[in-house]
């Protein structure tokens, strides 16, 4: 009997990354209905420009997010799943019309999550420079001269 309520419980877990990694995988603003599915009412999220707390919160964020990015979608490389967390690595494609002027931008991240049956603890990490400041026309020139300085 044991074995079972384990096997039902990997079942849940795998379903819930499962329903996490696609519900990111090509993200856009109709799909954001489908948040309650994966997220507890009170998540907690974390980014290295956010902290949210809410799922309202997480929904409205993603929501700009999308708004003004065009073509982001998530691919998936590695994962670590526990009993109650996961860390997962991915790469976030995405492009924006003030960054890069349009230009497809790369940034590698890694998302640690801790969950029960759904979602309360989302945190992303990720170089916001290699997201945002590397293409910013002005600011981009003086963080690739400090990173080539760094790197001397």
């Amino acid at each position: 009997m044991a074995t079972n309520m384990n096997s039902v419980s990997d079942n849940l877990r795998a379903a819930l990354i499962r329903d996490f990694k696609d519900f990111y995988r090509q993200p856009d603003i109709a799909g954001l209905d489908n948040i309650d599915r994966i997220y507890t009412q009170d998540v907690e999220f974390h980014d290295p420009a956010h902290a949210l707390y809410g799922r309202l919160a997480v929904k409205n964020y993603l929501r700009s997010l999308y708004g003004n990015t065009r073509d982001i979608r998530f691919e998936y490389h590695d994962e670590q799943i526990g009993e109650n967390s996961a860390t997962i690595n991915w790469i976030m494609h995405f492009s924006h019309p003030s960054l890069k002027r349009g230009a497809p931008i790369q940034v590698k991240g890694i998302t640690m999550i801790r969950f029960t049956d759904r979602i309360f603890y989302h945190e992303d990490f990720f170089d916001l420079g290699a997201m945002v400041y590397q293409h910013v026309p002005v600011l981009g020139m003086a963080v690739r001269y400090i990173n080539r300085r760094l790197s001397a």
